[in-house]
Formats: C-alpha cells, structure tokens, sequence
C-alpha cells in the first residue's frame, strides 16, 4: 500500500511537471541544488560549531597557570571549530605586539568567514530568481491560453480556459515553493555566519587583553 501512494504521488509530480511547461524543470533542478547547498552548510556550520564558553574558560585557566602550550594544544584539539582557531592564532603570536596579533586574527578571520560564505550568494541568488522563472512560466503559459481563445474567436469552453489558466499558473505555485525554502535557509546561513564573525572578534580581544593583564 505505501508503495502504491509513493508511486502514485512520484506520478502527480511528473504529471504537474508537464503540465506546468518547459519552464517547471529549472525550476525542479533549482530545488535540488539549493538542497544540497543548504545540507552541505548547515553540516558545515554544525563542524564549525562549539561550545564555545566552555573552552574559553579553559583556555584562560591555562593562561592564568601560564601553561601556554597546553593552551594551544587545546585549541588544536577542537577540530574543525573556528572560534578556537582563532584563539590558537592569538597564543601562538602572544609574544608579538598586538597590533600584529589584531592583523593575524584579522587574516584569519577573512579567510574562515570566505569559507563559511562558500555558496551562500550563490543559494541566495537561486532564491531571488525562482520566483522569477515562475513568473515566466505563467506569462507564457497564459499567451498561449489566449492565443487558443483568439484562434476560436471568442467561442471557448469556460472548462477549457479556466483549466490554461491553472496549468499557466502552476509554474508561479512551483517557484515560490522552491524559493521560499531557499531563501530562508539562505537567511538562516547569513546569521550563523555573522554569529562566527562576532564570536571570533569578541573572543580573540577578550584573550589578547588577558594575556596583556598577565604579562
């Protein structure tokens, strides 16, 4: 039985992909690239994730018994974390001066918020122009509607037309479907990328101002 529903619901879809034009299979290829693009980042940021209030905390305790190397052996151990990276880069230049510790963690900083930004625009961007292609799809689909009430002169079956105009209109129901998922996971990639970036200036200052007060 669930086997026939799957297969009953997998031939809706085609049978809505083809009524609904040439139009309906960017869009449905859109849908599965800004899947796989938000999968990919939210596994990404889930990597790049800790609880980062705990290893600080651990990270000043080392510093305060001035066990700075295991301090930087800590921050190594946290993976692919990135809040931690950065504080690695902070102790592992403590003896420079701080404007040149501020310029490292700078470069880092840049180079860890391009990588979380990896694709992100570009999810965006699918997210702008779905509704677009929908758009599209409509319009021409509806030429074509009154295109056929134009070639009948007038003399049209209300059936018929209305059932051009639903079949036009599917196109724009598709591509909100679609963007509307996108552009929220889009959203939502933007804020864990601002929270990575505020995390990384708060914490690193916090650490290079306790390193200054036990120097």
């Amino acid at each position: 039985m669930m086997l026939y529903d799957i297969t009953s619901s997998a031939k809706q879809i085609l049978d809505f992909l083809v009524k609904g034009g040439v139009l309906m299979y960017p869009i449905a290829l859109i849908s599965l690239i800004s899947t796989a693009i938000g999968i990919e980042r939210l596994w990404h940021y889930h990597r790049a994730n800790c609880q980062i209030e705990r290893i600080y905390n651990q990270v000043v305790a080392f510093v305060s018994d001035r066990r700075f190397d295991e301090a930087v052996a800590f921050c190594g151990q946290q993976g692919r974390a990135v809040v931690p990276g950065a504080l690695q880069c902070v102790l592992e230049n403590r003896h420079r001066p701080v404007e040149d510790i501020e310029k490292l963690v700078s470069v880092y900083g840049t180079r860890t918020i391009q990588d979380l930004s990896h694709s992100v625009r570009f999810l965006g961007m699918l997210g702008n122009i779905t509704p677009l292609i929908g758009l599209l799809g409509t319009v021409v689909g509806m030429v074509k509607t009154f295109m056929k009430v134009a070639e009948l002169s007038g003399h049209v079956n209300p059936t018929l037309l209305a059932g051009g105009i639903w079949e036009a209109l599917l196109t724009t129901a598709a591509g909100l479907t679609v963007a509307i998922p996108t552009v929220m996971i889009y959203h939502h990639c933007e804020n864990r990328i601002d929270r990575f970036a505020f995390q990384i200036k708060n914490y690193t200052l916090e650490l290079i101002e306790t390193l200054s007060d036990y120097d």
